[in-house]
C-alpha cells in the first residue's frame, strides 16, 4: 500500500514538473458586444518551466501571415482572423501550427475583462513605453502610472502612433503587473475575487492544480519574465498588409516554446 501511495505521489510530482504552454488571447469585441465574429487583438504564448522556476512570454503579431488549420484547405491568412473563423480553439490550432508546439491551456480576455480585473485589484503600476493619447487618456513615455478600468484598456489598445510591437509590450506589461499585484503581501486578498470573476465571466481552460507548479516560478522571478518577440517585416500582398516573420526569429521561438505533452 505504501508503495502504491509513493508511486502516486511521485507521479503527481512528475506531472506538475512538466513544462506547459498557456495561450493568452485578447478579443477585440467591444464592451457588452458578443465574441462571435471578433478577432484576437492580442496573442501571447506563456511557457512555464516548473523545474527551472522560469516563465517565458512571446507576443505573436496579430497580422502574422500563417496557415489557419481550421479553415478549409488550411487557408493562409492573418493569425488574428483565426479567432473570427473558429474562436479560441481555432486560434490555439493556428499557434500550434505556427510554432510547431502544443498549447496546453487557454485564457481569453475581452475588453470588459481588462476593465473589470484592474478595477477589482485597485489598479496596476506601469511605466509608459510611449507618449500617446488613446480614448482621451494621455500617457507620457517614461512616466509611472497606476491604471485601472477604462484607462488600463486604453493603455493596452493603442498602436496608431508607434507600432504593434510596442502595443504587444504594453499588453505584456499589464499582464505582468496584474500578476505582480496578486503575489504582493496585500495582493493575496484580491485572489478570491479575481478567481471568482474569472470562473464566472471569462473563457478559461486551465487546470487549477497546475497553478501550484507556477508559484515557484512566479515568486522567484517576481514577474521578471523572459520576454521575447517574433521579428519580421511588413509586406503588402494583393493590397493587404501582413507581417512576415524572419525565419531565424521564428525558429528561435519554436525552440524556446517547444513542449511535447
Amino acid at each position: 500500500m505504501k508503495k502504491i501511495i509513493l508511486i502516486i505521489i511521485l507521479g503527481c510530482l512528475a506531472w506538475l514538473s512538466i513544462p506547459f504552454n498557456v495561450l493568452v488571447l485578447g478579443s477585440d469585441a467591444r464592451p457588452h458586444h458578443p465574441l462571435k465574429g471578433s478577432r484576437s487583438d492580442g496573442m501571447i504564448l506563456v511557457k512555464v518551466i516548473p523545474l527551472m522556476a522560469k516563465i517565458k512570454m512571446v507576443s505573436i503579431p496579430r497580422d502574422t501571415y500563417t496557415e489557419i488549420p481550421c479553415e478549409k484547405g488550411g487557408k493562409i491568412d492573418k493569425i488574428t482572423h483565426s479567432f473570427a473563423f473558429g474562436g479560441t480553439e481555432c486560434s490555439k490550432l493556428a499557434v500550434e501550427k505556427l510554432l510547431d508546439t502544443k498549447v496546453n491551456y487557454t485564457v481569453l480576455f475581452r475588453f470588459d475583462d481588462v476593465i473589470s480585473l484592474t478595477d477589482i485589484i485597485g489598479g496596476v503600476n506601469i511605466v509608459s513605453n510611449h507618449t500617446f493619447v488613446q480614448d482621451n487618456e494621455k500617457f507620457v513615455q517614461g512616466k509611472e502610472y497606476n491604471i485601472k478600468g477604462e484607462r488600463a484598456l486604453a493603455y493596452t489598445r493603442h498602436r496608431k502612433t508607434d507600432s504593434a510591437f510596442k502595443r504587444d509590450e504594453r499588453q505584456r506589461q499589464v499582464i505582468q503587473s496584474i500578476v505582480k499585484k496578486l503575489i504582493s503581501p496585500l495582493g493575496w486578498t484580491y485572489v478570491p475575487s479575481v478567481y471568482s470573476y474569472m470562473e464566472e465571466k471569462m473563457e478559461i481552460n486551465f487546470n487549477p492544480i497546475k497553478v501550484i507548479s507556477t508559484l515557484p516560478a512566479i515568486l522567484i522571478s517576481k514577474t521578471n519574465f523572459d520576454q521575447q518577440e517574433i521579428e519580421g517585416n511588413g509586406k503588402m500582398i494583393k493590397g493587404v498588409y501582413y507581417f512576415i516573420p524572419e525565419e531565424y526569429s521564428l525558429q528561435n521561438a519554436k525552440k524556446n516554446f517547444k513542449v511535447i505533452f
